[in-house]
C-alpha cells in the first residue's frame, strides 16, 4: 500500500454533490426538531452506556483501501451498523490540545491547554499536566450528576483527581523510576496503580517475534533499522498497555461512560511514513523500505483488533464513539527540506458512532472534535452548556430519541463566572517521568 505526500482535495468516500446537500439538509432539519421539542416539558430519564474509544491519527484515506480488502472488520462493522465521517480538528494540531478539546467540548483558548510542554517562568518544556486544564471535561460533568466513570489513559490527566469511578492517568505507559519510587497520583484511587500493575507491559516484555509481525517476520540486529524496531516494540507495549489494562477494568468495573485513548498509528505513522510511501519525502533506503513498508497498514490491522476486543465489552444498552484527533500526511516540503512532527498531522480524523439510538448506515458531512462532548451530554438527557462550543451532531441519533429527549441547555457547567481566555496560568507539575515523556516527543519530531 503507497501514498503519495499530496493530499487529496476529494475523499474517496463519503458524501459529495447532492449527498453532501442532503446531509447538511437534514443537519438543519434535526438541529431545528429539538429546539421545536424543548418546551414539552422535562426529558425523560435515559438509561444508557457510553463507549467512546479515542485513537490517535486515525485517517479516512489509509482505512479506506484496508476496509475494502476486508483487513478491518470491525471499523467496517462500524460504518454499516452507525453513522460515521471525517471529523474536523483545530488549527492547532498539538495531540494534548485536541483530545482536550474532544473531552470538554470547547476551544483553546478556553480549556488552557495550548501544546505538548509549556515553556513556564520557573522551567523550559516541562510536559503538560492536568492542572493547566482549566474547565471540566465531560467525564466530571457525568461523574456531578450522578453517572459512574471510567478513565483511560488521556492525555493530561496526571497528575489523577478523584472521579465517580475510576482514572488511569496517561503516566500510567511510562517506566516507573526506581530511585525515586513510583510517581504519585498515577491513578484515582491511588492504590488502583498497584492493582494494574500486572497489565502493564514495557518495551522490554515484547518479544521481537511480536514486533516482527508487523515486518513480515524480519527482525534487524543493528543499525538504524534496529532503532526502529525497538520504537515499534515500544509503541506496541504502550497499546498493549492500554488495551488490557481497559479490557480489565471495563470488564470488572462496568460504568455509565467508558472511555480509553490510545497511541495507537500515530506513532507509527510519525516514524514509518516514508518507508511506506517513499516518494512522500527523503530518508529512506531500500532495506527500511523492504523492513518497514508495511507497518502502518499492519497496525491498522492491530487496531482493528483491538477495537474488535472492546466491542466486546458493549452490550445492547451501549453507545460507541470512536474518534481521532486528527489524520496523517506526508512530510511537508519547504525549498530542499522536508518537515516532520506536527507538521504530519492532517486537520481531518476519523469519526464513527454505533449502537444504541444511532442511525444506522448514516454519514456526517460537517463533524468537529468540538462536537464530541455535547453529543455526549445529549445523549445521556443531559443539557449541553451554552459556553461549549461545538453542537449536537444530531444526526446521528435516531429522531425518536430526540423526540423523547430534546437537547436542552444550561449556561455552563464551570464554577465561577467563566470568564477565561488565553493561556492557563497554572505552571505544569514536574515529575520523575518528565525526561522519558520529553524523550517520547523529541522522537516523534514534536519538539526540538
Amino acid at each position: 500500500m503507497r501514498r503519495s505526500a499530496a493530499r487529496h482535495t476529494s475523499r474517496t468516500t463519503g458524501p459529495t454533490g447532492t449527498r453532501r446537500a442532503r446531509a447538511l439538509a437534514l443537519i438543519a432539519l434535526v438541529s431545528i426538531l429539538p429546539l421545536v421539542l424543548a418546551s414539552c416539558g422535562e426529558p425523560e430519564p435515559v438509561d444508557r452506556r457510553i463507549m467512546l474509544i479515542g485513537i490517535d491519527g486515525l485517517e479516512w484515506d489509509l482505512m479506506k483501501p484496508l476496509i475494502d480488502e476486508e483487513r478491518l472488520p470491525a471499523f467496517a462493522r462500524l460504518l454499516e451498523e452507525g453513522t460515521w465521517g471525517e471529523v474536523h480538528s483545530l488549527d492547532v494540531l498539538e495531540s494534548p490540545v485536541i483530545w482536550t478539546s474532544i473531552g470538554t467540548g470547547k476551544v483553546p483558548e478556553k480549556h488552557g491547554v495550548l501544546g505538548f510542554v509549556k515553556h513556564g517562568d520557573r522551567h523550559e518544556q516541562t510536559p503538560v499536566t492536568r492542572n493547566v486544564r482549566r474547565v471540566k471535561t465531560v467525564w466530571e460533568i457525568l461523574g456531578e450528576n450522578g453517572a459512574s466513570v471510567g478513565v483511560i489513559g488521556w492525555l493530561a490527566t496526571w497528575p489523577a483527581t478523584p472521579v465517580n469511578g475510576y482514572l488511569v492517568s496517561n503516566y500510567f505507559v511510562f517506566e516507573q523510576p526506581p530511585e525515586s519510587g513510583r510517581t504519585s497520583a498515577i491513578t484515582f484511587p491511588e492504590g488502583l496503580s498497584e492493582d494494574l500493575s500486572r497489565f502493564v507491559v514495557r518495551e522490554d516484555d515484547v518479544d521481537d517475534s511480536r514486533a516482527a509481525e508487523f515486518t513480515g517476520e524480519e527482525v534487524p540486529h543493528e543499525g538504524p533499522e534496529r532503532v526502529k524496531f525497538d520504537a515499534l516494540k515500544g509503541f506496541i507495549a504502550s497499546d498493549e498497555t492500554i488495551r488490557r489494562t481497559g479490557l480489565h477494568l471495563g470488564g470488572a468495573m462496568p460504568v455509565d461512560f467508558f472511555t480509553v485513548y490510545l497511541r495507537a498509528v500515530d506513532s507509527p505513522c510519525h516514524i514509518f511514513w516514508v518507508d511506506s510511501f517513499p516518494e512522500s519525502g527523503q530518508g529512506a533506503t531500500a532495506e527500511s523500505i523492504e523492513l518497514f513498508g508495511e507497518v502502518i497498514p499492519r497496525y491498522y490491522e492491530y487496531m482493528d483488533e483491538v477495537l474488535a476486543d472492546f466491542l466486546e465489552l458493549a452490550d445492547e444498552n451501549t453507545t460507541v464513539i470512536v474518534t481521532s484527533d486528527h489524520g496523517f500526511e506526508g512530510p511537508e516540503r519547504v525549498g530542499d527540506a522536508y518537515h516532520l512532527g506536527i507538521r504530519m498531522h492532517d486537520p481531518t480524523g476519523f469519526i464513527a458512532f454505533a449502537g444504541k439510538d444511532i442511525v444506522a448506515g448514516g454519514e456526517l458531512a460537517d463533524a468537529s472534535v468540538l462536537d464530541i462532548t455535547p453529543t455526549i451530554l445529549a445523549l445521556m438527557g443531559m443539557p449541553v452548556a451554552d459556553d461549549m462550543d461545538g453542537r449536537v451532531l444530531a444526526e446521528a441519533i435516531d429522531p425518536s430519541f430526540l423526540r423523547a429527549h430534546p437537547v436542552t441547555t444550561v449556561d455552563t457547567y464551570e464554577d465561577g463566572d467563566g470568564d477565561i481566555s488565553g493561556e492557563s496560568d497554572e505552571e505544569p507539575i514536574e515529575s520523575p517521568l518528565d525526561d522519558e515523556v520529553r524523550e517520547q516527543l523529541r522522537s516523534l519530531g514534536y519538539i526540538e
